[in-house]
């Protein structure tokens, strides 16, 4: 990428301007070198330094140039070829430069290690982000998040305050952690996760991969894997592990439910927790039926119909929001 390129992707992304494509264009330039993160590191203190609050700064850069052209023939009367004020080219460069100039003194006054950490809150709604280094996040509602602009120290450091699922990107080099309320902390090479905290505990469930949890600085921490589940009560100072059936848990970030030889009365719990309703299942001896469902986010009207010609149920509803299966053969 030529340094023109990496100006405009830079600014863009400050902006919020950047598209998907852009932005892996300019992580993947950022992190061929600890040069170029160093750089982009001065971008964006310039950015910050530019947005604090201060007497304005206009630019007329049309005009800038006529004064510069003028000088230019003054101190030599020779023919010269004009470039038109208009040719954008030249004026973007002639930016750039008074970027990189900008940068250089800077860099005389602020520390090289300095770093803008950039927050996401996922306000009403699930907000998928893409970090610096490719990691792809989904904030759940009123989850929040926050990283520097560039990794560029020897790990990857976020944190992390609410509920959030992780698909990290591989980079052996320089691990990736998150940080959570009370200094608990979880660290990866690259693996899908998902971290949920709040005032009474912390919860960790590792879709696949490999993840340290360490739930606060003296303790040694806990080794999870696919499938493995953490859960820490604040209170208590414990932890609690466990194996998952589904990882329909993670609904919220994949969309819907979905089912694989799973027993009907975790079916059920699920369908709850995903609908916020209550089923009451009658047959007891249902409970232990063994039941298969592709991906699926309709109405649980509908689920609810399907379960019932499968299983024979009779489905009444005496209450908004409130279901009770009837009868049923596990077939």
């Amino acid at each position: 990428m030529q340094d023109f390129d990496f100006v405009l992707l830079l600014n863009k992304r400050f902006t919020g301007e950047i598209n998907a494509s852009e932005l892996e264009m300019l992580t993947g330039w950022i992190n061929q070198s600890e040069d170029n993160a160093r750089l982009a590191q001065q971008f964006q203190l310039l950015w910050e330094k530019s947005t604090e609050t201060r007497p304005a700064l206009s630019l007329d850069m049309d005009a800038e140039f006529r004064q510069v052209q003028s000088r230019m023939h003054t101190a030599d009367k020779s023919p010269a070829r004009v470039v038109p004020l208009g040719n954008w080219a030249f004026r973007a460069a002639a930016a750039i430069a008074v970027i990189l100039v900008s940068v250089w003194g800077i860099q005389q006054l602020m520390p090289v290690s300095a770093t803008m950490l950039i927050e996401h809150a996922s306000g009403q709604g699930k907000r998928q982000i893409t970090l610096p280094d490719g990691t792809v996040v989904w904030l759940r509602q009123n989850a929040k998040l926050e990283y520097p602009a560039v990794f560029a120290d020897a790990q990857r450091l976020v944190k992390l305050d609410g509920e959030a699922y992780f698909e990290v990107a591989h980079r052996p080099h320089q691990p990736f952690r998150v940080e959570l309320p009370e200094n608990g902390k979880v660290e990866v090479l690259g693996t899908r996760f998902n971290v949920r905290t709040n005032k009474d505990a912390t919860s960790i469930l590792v879709r696949d991969g490999k993840v340290r949890y360490t739930p606060d600085p003296k303790s040694k921490g806990v080794l999870l894997t696919g499938g493995d589940k953490a859960i820490y009560q604040i209170q208590q100072s414990e932890v609690r592990l466990s194996k998952v059936r589904t990882f329909n848990e993670l609904a919220w970030q994949a969309g819907g439910l979905e089912f694989v030889r799973t027993p009907l009365k975790d079916v059920i719990s699920d369908l709850e927790d995903f609908y916020a309703v209550s089923i009451i299942l009658r047959n007891t001896e249902m409970r232990q039926c063994l039941h298969t469902a592709p991906l699926t986010n309709q109405p649980i009207e509908d689920v609810l119909q399907s379960l019932a010609l499968t299983y024979q149920f009779q489905i009444s509803n005496p209450a908004p929001g409130r279901y009770i299966l009837s009868k049923g053969s596990c077939r």
